[in-house]
């Protein structure tokens, strides 16, 4: 194998390691737990919270710094036995909070949306936060990688399947499947291809059979939760001033579309770009409903296929954790909302996107937190922008 200079350094380079007691002073975006150590690095600790003393594992290889948590000198009193064996043997890592109890995974995820709002707006504002009905048993769909051998999850930082037999987030109906799943193991049908590192299999609570290596269109992964956002996506546009058009950006298969041709007689311009959602959407027959297919990724294609902004607009956009990337090319039809309606699924991307709502003369008059995936880090934020006078 012929190695390139950095390649070789990397593999030569002798690695520290030292370790050194830290209090957490702060929780991550993934979860994972702040530390100072005594020479001023930052460090990221999986498996710690907030005010906890830790002894932390530091090891260096040249610019690579990994941490784990080697021991616990005073744990946090919301520390509780996660009900996974996976999470507790450390294997899963997609649970990153379930050592802690819900109540205070809730209180961090509602502090954190405080402090991006407040960096945000200058007058004070209520911002409710929204816990699920279910902490555990409310993930109505998952994927799973099978080599034919084993099934799960892939292990964090690794390629290595975790080989799964039940999985507590799941609804009682996914945990049905992942069982009838297992009873065909082994599985010479679901040995991946060449050059593949497994094959998928996507289950999901309202379709019984399972899709081998196919995608499954987008849907919320906690029902409940999600019907918690249609009503407030009803109740926000029933309240605010009526428009002429609404464009609805990132609008998958209709999910909230449907909400916003119950509660307005505007045109709506339904904009995705991929296709077999926009199929779906097509497939609901909603008389006031124009699709469009544009990747709202691509500043060509938005500028050559979205249409001209008109007056009276009204804006609603639920988009990935990226969030609004093309938002500058978006400008002049976020110039033209009278409101703009964002559910977002990443607090950072939220927050650097409402900076530019912000300078594209609206205000943030409503937001509101969701907790729609608990054991998880992940924030769900609900808000609402309105013209300035």
């Amino acid at each position: 194998m012929k190695l390139n200079r950095k390649t070789t350094a990397r593999v030569s380079a002798p690695a520290s390691t030292d370790r050194f007691v830290g209090t957490v002073r702060d929780l991550s975006s993934d979860g994972r737990g702040v530390v100072e150590a005594p020479d001023g690095q930052i460090v990221f600790v999986s498996g710690a919270w907030v005010g906890e003393e830790v002894v932390v594992l530091r090891t260096r290889r040249g610019k690579e710094v990994k941490a784990e948590l080697d021991d616990v000198v005073t744990a946090s009193p919301h520390k509780q036995e996660a009900p996974c064996s996976a999470h507790r043997d450390g294997t899963c890592g997609g649970c990153a909070w379930m050592f802690i109890d819900y109540k205070a995974q809730l209180a961090q995820k509602h502090e954190k949306l405080n402090r991006s709002v407040s960096g945000l707006v200058t007058d004070d504002l209520d911002v409710p936060f929204l816990g699920s009905p279910a902490a555990l048993g409310y993930r109505n769909r998952a994927q799973f990688k099978t080599d034919g051998e084993v099934m799960g999850y892939v292990a964090p930082g690794s390629h290595t399947i975790v080989d799964i037999s039940s999985c507590p987030i799941l609804t009682d109906e996914n945990q049905r499947q992942l069982a009838l799943l297992r009873s065909s193991l082994p599985n010479p049908q679901w040995r991946p291809g060449k050059d593949k590192r497994w094959t998928t299999i996507d289950i999901d609570d309202e379709r019984l059979v399972p899709l081998v290596n196919q995608r499954q269109p987008f849907r919320q992964g906690n029902s409940e939760q999600n019907m918690i956002i249609i009503n407030w996506l009803k109740e926000k546009i029933d309240h605010l001033s009526k428009v002429e058009f609404v464009l609805e950006l990132f609008c998958g298969s209709g999910n909230l579309t449907t909400a916003i041709a119950s509660q307005t007689d505007a045109t709506i311009v339904a904009v995705e770009g991929d296709k077999a959602s926009l199929q779906a959407l097509g497939d609901r027959e909603l008389s006031q409903v124009q699709t469009l297919r544009v990747n709202l990724f691509s500043k060509a294609e938005i500028k050559n296929y979205l249409p001209n902004p008109p007056q009276k607009l009204g804006v609603v956009l639920d988009p990935p954790r990226d969030g609004l990337k093309e938002r500058e090319t978006l400008k002049p039809w976020f110039r033209r909302a009278d409101w703009v309606l964002y559910i977002a699924c990443d607090l950072a991307t939220w927050e650097r996107d409402s900076r530019f709502l912000l300078g594209c003369g609206l205000s943030l008059s409503e937001v509101c937190g969701l907790d729609m995936f608990p054991q998880t880090p992940h924030v769900e934020i609900l808000s609402v922008f309105k013209r300035r006078p």
